[in-house]
């Protein structure tokens, strides 16, 4: 019986992969405690990258776009397919390290497959984002073969959903088997940028990436696109130390303000970057559109994976739900230009914010020091006494001059009650 018991295990602890726990792996399927939130905010709606989501029928059209995208390729090579057979055995050769990629091992696909899914991934985003940046096509449009940049089976209507597609955690290639097989593709070819440069102006199209280098070192170690992203959004963050006896926040933008808390857009780029310094919480500005929880979601996920101790999306956004509990605070962070909102109603963007940390714990935060510092203010009587004196006496100019003119009067009056006394006695 030992013998059995022992035999089974042997067998058990050599069916698994090692790049379940490899320093390879990179792309994850989102946990289900994540998904089951909201699970459309995880999965593609259009295209297919990757193992994770192959062979699903509602994404099956995009499969023909793929190959003409390849036929297009090769029939813009040089060496035609000859240049295709090249890259497929690039691939080959690579082959083991793409499966180690992946925090499954997919063993269900061939070699074969897995190799023709690769390419066809690879090119589709090598050519969808050339379409979108390369100003060659603009002149290839003229003859008739693009349109806005992109074959013409491309609709403008698809453009902005395979945009979104991309940067699902779980729609990911490795940032590096893009990148060999774009510089081979594109070798000959002197007014080439490079793939990084490329991926770069594509997705700078958000607020938070503005600004940023393809040459900045964290950018060019970004191992897929929901990676590049997050070193986007985390670009010049402050280097902060993570506590695992976290202090929560326990006030909201409402209550801080009623003990005199000022709040104060800055001018950072970082979202994380936030301080409180003599009463003051400093924010950069948080531009919330219809995009914006798709790819939180998603950088969220990608951090409790593969950062697990370097979560900083995660302890911005959690410090964003202690300090928004309702509509009102969030048009108490809009009025300051904290928070720019796009969707139009405070009540959504509240309930955004508040959802988005249904499964994040507090097991730790970076902003230990702010929150320990902006509960001891809130909780100082003397910091409300101010607070109230300015908000209900001073809150503007003409107020201030009335209660300033209304406490002259009384003084005036107070002494022409006494000096009538005096004179009386």
């Amino acid at each position: 019986m030992t013998r059995n018991i022992l035999a089974e295990l042997r067998i058990k602890m050599g069916s698994l992969t090692s790049q379940q726990d490899g320093a390879e792996c990179c792309i994850y399927r989102v946990p289900n405690s994540f998904r089951k939130v909201r699970p459309e905010a995880y999965t593609p709606q259009l295209i297919s990258i990757g193992p994770l989501h192959r062979g699903d029928e509602r994404l099956k059209d995009m499969e023909q776009q793929k190959l003409r995208y390849l036929k297009e390729f090769a029939e813009r090579a040089e060496k035609g397919m000859n240049e295709i057979e090249y890259l497929v055995m690039s691939i080959q050769e690579k082959e083991e390290r793409i499966r180690a990629s992946y925090s499954e091992n997919f063993s269900e696909i061939t070699s074969s497959d897995f190799i023709e899914m690769i390419l066809l991934d690879a090119l589709f985003i090598i050519e969808f984002l050339k379409g979108s940046n390369d100003l060659e096509h603009y002149s290839e449009s003229r003859a008739g073969t693009f349109h806005n940049g992109h074959s013409k089976s491309i609709k403008p209507s698809m453009i902005f959903d395979i945009r979104e597609d991309l940067m699902l955690l779980e729609n990911q290639l490795p940032f590096y088997i893009i990148q060999e097989i774009y510089d081979e593709a594109f070798r000959r070819d002197p007014t080439t940028i490079p793939f990084l440069e490329l991926a770069t102006v594509y997705f700078g199209k958000y607020t938070f990436s503005q600004g940023v280098k393809n040459t900045d070192p964290d950018v060019e170690g970004s191992r897929h696109f929901t990676d590049l992203l997050r070193n986007f959004m985390l670009k010049g963050s402050i280097e902060r130390s993570y506590s695992f006896n976290p202090v929560k926040l326990k006030y909201n933008a409402v209550m801080l303000r009623e003990a005199g808390v000022k709040f104060q857009v800055t001018e950072d780029k970082c979202l994380v970057n936030i301080t409180f310094e003599e009463g003051v919480l400093k924010i950069p500005r948080l531009e919330v559109d219809y995009c914006f929880e798709r790819l939180v979601r998603n950088i969220m996920a990608l951090e409790q994976c593969c950062y697990p101790f370097e979560a900083y999306v995660c302890s911005y956004i959690k410090f964003m739900d202690h300090l928004i509990d309702s509509a009102e605070d969030v048009d108490l962070l809009a009025e300051n230009g904290i928070i720019l909102n796009l969707l139009g109603d405070d009540a959504a963007v509240s309930n955004m914010i508040n959802k988005l940390c249904e499964t994040i714990t507090d097991t730790y935060t970076f902003y230990d020091d702010i929150c320990r510092k902006m509960n001891a203010h809130y909780e100082n009587r003397w910091n409300h006494r101010k607070a109230t004196l300015k908000l209900v006496y001073f809150p503007n100019v003409w107020r201030g001059t009335a209660t300033v003119a209304a406490a002259i009067l009384l003084i005036l009056t107070l002494i022409q009650t006494i000096t009538s006394v005096k004179s009386v006695s």
